[in-house]
């Protein structure tokens, strides 16, 4: 199936999301990071319980939830650059002179972006990220993808995102890809 699945409903939730959207985007997160090809720790993941509403509700903050039959089956976290030191960080260490479109205050970090697995394929995602990026006032956002994932990061670039660049993280063990696209995005 191509396009966006119309049984699927999009809500934005701007600065703050009630506790049972955190829960069910805990459980979705951890099923789809847990998993190969990233294989992340289950506890670890289960945080964003905590640090998940804290970055929405800085600014620039902005969930987008996908719900089927009121469950959450794909979500979408952001918030802006200069609310997230490390990116920072690792931006100026992958671009010594970065580019004026990308000022902190005037870039959205796509924190995270989840699709349910049996969900895959359908234009979740895609609409997801739509969602997040629409009616922004930044000029430019930025996301990571694990080099483990290289068809996530081939499915950004289909989508016009372009590379930045790359560093490694968990002490060298991922290689990190900064991707860019200017906004307004659309695709």
């Amino acid at each position: 199936m191509t396009g966006v699945d119309r049984k699927v409903t999009y809500v934005r939730f701007e600065n703050v999301a009630p506790d049972e959207i955190w829960g069910e985007i805990a459980d979705l997160f951890v099923s789809s990071f847990a998993a190969p090809p990233y294989n992340e720790s289950p506890s670890d993941l289960q945080s964003i319980t905590q640090w998940g509403p804290d970055q929405l509700a800085s600014p620039g903050g902005r969930l987008i939830a996908a719900s089927h039959d009121k469950q959450v089956v794909g979500f979408a976290l952001s918030q802006r650059l200069d609310q997230d030191i490390s990116w920072q960080r690792r931006l100026d260490a992958m671009l010594p002179a970065r580019d004026a479109a990308i000022m902190a205050s005037r870039t959205v970090i796509v924190q995270e972006l989840a699709v349910n697995e049996s969900f895959r394929g359908r234009g979740i995602a895609k609409q997801c990220i739509r969602e997040l990026l629409s009616s922004r006032t930044e000029q430019a956002a930025v996301l990571g993808v694990f080099g483990q994932a290289p068809q996530v990061r081939e499915m950004y670039t289909r989508w016009g995102f372009s590379e930045l660049g790359a560093s490694p993280i968990y002490g060298g063990t991922v290689t990190l890809h900064a991707l860019h696209q200017r906004l307004p995005w659309m695709a």
